[in-house]
């Protein structure tokens, strides 16, 4: 711990983060954040122990992930500025605007995601000594399939699935939330399949996709998978890191599926307000209007669909004031 951090700062935040070891269990988000921070006061070259509202804010203007992940991080390092303060230290705060609702999930066509699926399945032909080849066709099949984050899929144990009842615990799910989620019998039947295949060894790995050590794989191997193929297929991907708010990516995939499961609801008469509960939940959304964000897909592909949903939540949803 003594050498993680460089700054003028370090030795605060080396008994800061000993501080929250102790007393959050979720520590490493605040590591990850104080390491950022660290690195940025590091290259600033200060010469005084002092921070202020302009230089955290030059900061946050460098990181490349959405407002919503910036406030975030800006109230661990308040929790920190709280700290310095109590050591005699001047440590300003900026202000951070209200989050708007401009963001407009990226769903995929029936063809973009027919397309996504075949180039996904020649990937093991291509190069079949390659572990992750074998794995991302499973991998994406789960994501639309049952609507997971990459997170919550690529930290998948067999453990956590029961291939009898068709049904997934999610352990490592977002806000600490763990949920059953249901599986499609096509499914089951591809990951039954893939626990038989000689990629998979049960005698090594519980994890069901894995690096060489048997470790879990990071998300960004995934994601550089992915826009590869969108590359391939000549789709558009604005985002050149996984954070970026707008394009085709590989979260998208839930995107997808949450309005496709919509639109297969409307199409077996099923009402919207019946259905978006359930959906919501399934998703481990923390309320619906999370939910609400995920509905805003491609008018020129679903301008019909989107007229019916729109219908549906105008007074289901809280607009901004």
């Amino acid at each position: 711990m003594n050498d993680i951090f460089k700054s003028i700062l370090k030795e605060e935040l080396m008994l800061f983060m000993e501080f929250i070891k102790l007393s959050i269990i979720d520590w490493k988000g605040y590591q990850g954040t104080l390491l950022s921070f660290d690195s940025f006061l590091h290259t600033e070259c200060l010469i005084e122990k002092k921070i202020d509202a302009q230089l955290i804010s030059r900061w946050l203007d460098g990181l490349n992930v959405q407002l919503s992940t910036k406030k975030g991080r800006l109230s661990q390092i308040k929790k920190f500025s709280d700290y310095l303060s109590t050591l005699g230290i001047i440590a300003n705060l900026p202000e951070l605007p209200r989050n708007t609702r401009e963001f407009k999930p990226y769903v995929y066509s029936i063809d973009e995601i027919t397309q996504i699926f075949e180039v996904a399945d020649d990937l093991l032909f291509t190069k079949p000594h390659v572990k992750i080849m074998a794995e991302f066709p499973v991998l994406l099949r789960i994501l639309y399939g049952c609507g997971l984050r990459l997170g919550e899929a690529a930290s998948l144990k067999w453990d956590d699935i029961d291939l009898s009842a068709g049904v997934i615990t999610v352990k490592k799910a977002k806000n600490k939330k763990q949920r059953i989620v249901p599986m499609g019998d096509e499914l089951a039947r591809i990951l039954i399949l893939y626990k038989k295949s000689p990629c998979f060894d049960a005698q090594v790995c519980n994890f069901l996709f894995s690096n060489d050590n048997g470790q879990c794989r990071s998300e960004a191997a995934y994601w550089s998978v992915f826009n590869r193929i969108l590359c391939d297929l000549g789709i558009k991907n604005s985002q050149s890191v996984k954070h970026s708010p707008r394009g085709p990516c590989i979260h998208s995939l839930r995107h997808t599926f949450t309005f496709h499961s919509l639109l297969k609801a409307e199409a077996e008469g099923r009402g919207f307000m019946e259905t978006v509960p359930f959906l919501s939940t399934y998703l481990g959304h923390e309320s619906l209007m999370h939910t609400d964000k995920y509905l805003k897909a491609r008018h020129e592909l679903y301008t019909k669909s989107h007229e019916v949903i729109s219908d549906y939540t105008h007074d289901v949803f809280p607009q901004d004031v």
